[in-house]
């Protein structure tokens, strides 16, 4: 008996169908899987690069929209074509790039205003919150990481001087 092994997946797509009439779920629904950083493949339908972590969040996104009244499935893809996973990885990366050239932007316009120690001490927690909420979405080490650090740590820097 000839036994092949099975292909550990390497993506999760999460597909599903909510009631025309829930539009509360749509935006939660879409809100959760904005926080993953995963692509839209189509309306109803989203990747993600495989991980456990991200297994039990599609999981928990997809438990909510069949309590909501609606299909969900969690697809393992072993395999997609090369030109599939060069677009889907630059889509990720471009997220992100852009996500870090906003915090950057916030950063070093906080560092150039006169604020109140205060208030530039919470308005520098907010952004490192971004941060890191955004690091924790990039799943291939997109650009403008490392500007978007030194922005927020010079920020940082003016708080305490």
């Amino acid at each position: 008996m000839l036994h092949t092994k099975m292909q550990d997946p390497r993506w999760l797509v999460l597909t599903w169908r909510l009631p025309a009439a829930s539009s509360t779920a749509r935006v939660a629904t879409w809100r959760s899987l904005q926080r993953l950083g995963a692509v839209n493949l189509t309306p109803g339908a989203v990747i993600l690069p495989h991980s456990e972590h991200l297994l039990e969040q599609l999981d928990w996104i997809a438990e909510d929209i069949v309590e909501r009244g609606g299909d969900a499935y969690v697809l393992p893809v072993t395999e997609l074509s090369e030109t599939e996973e060069s677009y889907i990885r630059r889509r990720m990366r471009e997220d992100r790039k852009e996500e870090y050239e906003k915090l950057r932007q916030a950063a070093e316009g906080l560092a150039r205003r006169t604020v109140h120690k205060s208030r530039l001490g919470r308005k520098v927690t907010v952004l490192r919150r971004g941060l890191a909420r955004a690091i924790e979405r990039d799943h291939f080490e997109s650009a403008g990481r490392a500007r978007a650090e030194k922005a927020i740590r010079l920020a940082q820097k003016r708080k305490e001087a």
